[in-house]
């Protein structure tokens, strides 16, 4: 039996089954829910005429015969990147309500390839997806009800219009939907290379056969070797959730087309917001960069106490930046083909030669580049995802309404926020005050914090809760931007730093919500006291843990002893060790207070190299995070949440830290004790992934207790990740353990 789906296609008994909804507005009257229309291609609510939009007409509709679809179009703004901005309205995914099916019975989710479109002025072109859309459906579950799921992987040639629910052992892996280019290290150096990698446009030189390149476009780049044979195998990650090493995604479990995992989660955590992604061994970069991933929300009964903005005013925001595949021609004949680009800027040669992570100029925010979403006059939840592959947001919201700075006024971000020498020029209107935080990955914060200085800092992997109250931005527009590193009307080779419109309707709603003054009666923050040792609740002795693990990690620049990329070493504590049984390479030496210098050598350091980090299930563990060099690391660690609990810096600018020495990758002397650095209410909730900056030691405690099994730790600049920082972990019960020959985390 097949079920009528939102985007005209048929679907089976599975897809009905999965109960994939969308709801309307909280308390919509009747008078709004006939002004509601499902927005064909999307699926999500979108209230039209009443709503007068400010600084954009009302939405023109006009049919799209490819799709069969009608879909919602706006004029737009100019850019300086040859797409015009707000042309899209923001699509919400289609939601998975995982509680509203028997016990037992798995909820399926299928890779597949899809049509989909990044911008109204772009043509459709094929995508990985899950379950046809970009991002994935979100998948809703209750707090300590047991969910399964079965990912199937239907990423074949032959299944680019199957939809993914049948099976595809006999057919062919499909590859990639974009091509894959390196910039060629320009003469005049490598600042000049990355600015070529970021402008828009480019495509893959074509090869005419027996490695002949005829006369190529002065836009066409060498292919990165290898990536054209890369085909479609997948293993599904749910980033943030507690669960055995064999539902985790491991690297090397992969599945190719026709087959399915069945995964369980016992989602015994608190309210949180998640995301899955593909997690296939070092092609991890490219398949979330094709499409694949999507939101996991967990619901429980403190998060329904504060009845939060609900249905369409809770918003879920994946954020990614991308760049698009042109035509031939110049590079600055930008006539975009509609597929991404991944454009890299190539470093070294010969044996040295590597690439920089990929980074886009272009924002896209749930699958569209640069889109609009009207909103009421009232209180909406946001809840923000980095899912770019390397680059480091800072979110800050704007109201645009009266801005007017010129196309061609180029206006760089300052570090301390805002755009050019005079952040309020050109009627620029930073609101300071607007993102209240709630949330951070873990759950939710004991209280709401107003973001510092305005701004949510979000690396890859990283996510943030946050309310906005746009009843104080009544009939205005409203633009978030990024202002890290990022222009307005940015040249050639910069990034644009908008990434969507909010424009408010300018009449006043009766709103239910009232801020809370306490979110979360569960949450402690965890210290340290006098001795060192971790305090996890109100009683210093009680609540004092004795027994902890200590797990070391090197954060390694690049250049480090030949070594091009950036790495992850695995130190070893080798204090107790004679000098001459230490050595005089890869040793990082570190002052203490009131005692002997910590000596860590360097071990494991590659993800196959032998496994190290051995933990008892139960266990409580310090991770020690020591950034010698190099850029900003966003830092993941599978299976359990974690609070930071002291951050210490060296102060450097940038570079390597003073006294490390690439060449042994050691430091001759102990270096000095760094200083400690506040920890701020939002980086000290719960999480599992934080940026560690160069000249850093970050330390983090975790429980490590309700599941076992092989994890992983890495880098979430996917590039990092699939070259050389990620390794592997193990977690077992205690009573196995011991007869595991040693007893990790002791010698780190």
């Amino acid at each position: 039996m097949s079920t009528a789906t939102p985007s005209g296609r048929s679907a089976s008994s599975t897809d009905a089954q999965n109960d994939i909804h969308q709801d309307p507005p909280e308390g919509a009257g009747n008078r709004e829910e006939q002004l509601l229309r499902n927005d064909a291609e999307t699926g999500s609510a979108v209230v039209q005429s009443e709503i007068t939009l400010v600084g954009a007409p009302d939405g023109i509709v006009h049919p799209d015969e490819e799709e069969g679809l009608s879909r919602s179009h706006f004029p737009g703004e100019a850019s300086t990147l040859g797409l015009r901005k707000f042309r899209d309205h923001l699509p919400m995914p289609s939601v998975i309500r995982a509680w509203e099916r028997p016990r037992g019975i798995p909820v399926s989710v299928s890779a597949e390839i899809a049509k989909v479109r990044h911008h109204a002025d772009l043509p459709l072109v094929d995508a990985w997806t899950y379950e046809g859309k970009m991002p994935g459906p979100t998948i809703e579950v209750q707090s300590h009800r047991l969910v399964l799921i079965d990912w199937r992987n239907a990423l074949t040639e032959d299944g680019r219009h199957s939809h993914g629910h049948q099976d595809h052992l006999e057919d062919e892996p499909a590859g990639l939907p974009y091509d894959v280019v390196r910039v060629p290290p320009h003469p005049s150096g490598i600042g000049e290379t990355i600015r070529i990698a970021g402008q828009p446009g480019g495509m893959a030189q074509e090869d005419h056969g027996h490695g002949h390149l005829h006369p190529q476009p002065e836009n066409a780049y060498p292919r990165l070797a290898g990536t054209d044979g890369i085909r479609a195998a997948t293993s599904v990650h749910l980033h943030g959730a507690l669960t055995d090493g064999h539902n985790d995604g491991w690297a090397h479990n992969v599945m190719l087309p026709g087959h399915t995992a069945r995964c369980t989660y016992p989602n015994r955590q608190e309210a949180c917001t998640m995301w899955y992604h593909d997690h296939a061994m070092a092609v991890t970069r490219f398949s979330v960069y094709a499409g694949l991933a999507g939101f996991y929300l967990i619901r429980d009964a403190n998060e329904e106490r504060l009845r939060l903005p609900a249905g369409a005013f809770e918003l879920q925001l994946m954020v990614a930046d991308r760049n698009l595949e042109s035509e031939p021609g110049s590079p600055e004949d930008f006539r975009p083909t509609g597929r991404f680009l991944y454009k890299q800027a190539g470093i070294g040669a010969d044996d040295t030669a590597t690439e920089i992570p990929v980074t886009g100029p272009f924002n896209s925010v749930n699958g569209k580049i640069w889109p609009t979403h009207r909103v009421e006059a009232r209180w909406h939840r946001i809840r923000l995802l980095n899912a770019s592959n390397s680059r480091i947001y800072r979110f800050a919201l704007y109201d645009t309404t009266d801005e007017a700075v010129p196309l061609d006024t180029n206006l760089a971000s300052n570090p301390a926020g805002g755009f050019g020498a005079d952040p309020t020029a050109f009627g620029m209107d930073r609101k300071s005050q607007a993102l209240v935080v709630i949330g951070t990955e873990g759950g939710f914060l004991p209280e709401p914090v107003i973001a510092p200085n305005g701004v949510v800092e979000l690396g890859p992997g990283e996510r943030t809760d946050v309310l906005v109250d746009f009843a104080a931005l009544r009939g205005r527009t409203v633009e978030l931007r990024n202002e890290n590193a990022t222009n307005l009307n940015p040249r050639l080779g910069q990034p644009d730093a908008t990434v969507m419109q909010f424009t408010v309707d300018k009449r006043q709603r009766k709103d239910p919500f009232k801020l809370p003054k306490k979110l979360n009666p569960a949450y402690y923050r965890w210290r340290l006291d006098s001795d060192g040792a971790p305090v996890v609740g109100p009683d210093p002795v009680k609540d004092k843990i004795e027994d902890v693990k200590h797990v070391w990690i090197g954060v390694i620049p690049p250049g480090t002893r030949g070594n091009v990329h950036p790495q992850m070493w695995e130190l070893e504590d080798v204090s107790h060790l004679a000098p001459e049984e230490i050595g005089d390479t890869e040793v990082i030496r570190l002052s203490r207070e009131g005692g002997d210098p910590l000596i860590l050598r360097a071990g494991p350091k590659l993800f196959d190299d032998a496994v190290r980090i051995l933990l008892a299930e139960k266990d409580w563990a310090m991770w020690h995070v020591v950034h010698l060099g190099g850029p900003a690391h966003p830092i993941h660690i599978h299976m359990t949440t974690f609070q930071m609990i002291e951050r210490r810096s060296w102060g450097i600018a940038g570079g390597n830290v003073p006294g490390f020495d690439p060449v042994t990758g050691s430091t001759a002397q102990p270096l000095p004790l760094p200083g400690l650095v506040p920890i701020d209410a939002i980086t000290g909730g719960t999480k599992e992934t934080w940026v560690v900056r160069p000249g850093e030691i970050v330390t983090v405690l975790g429980h490590f207790a309700g599941a076992n099994g092989s994890f992983m730790y890495h880098c979430h600049i996917l590039d990092h990740e699939d070259h050389t920082m990620m390794r592997p972990f193990v977690v077992l019960p205690a009573s196995i353990m011991a007869f595991h020959g040693g007893h990790g985390g002791d010698h780190h």
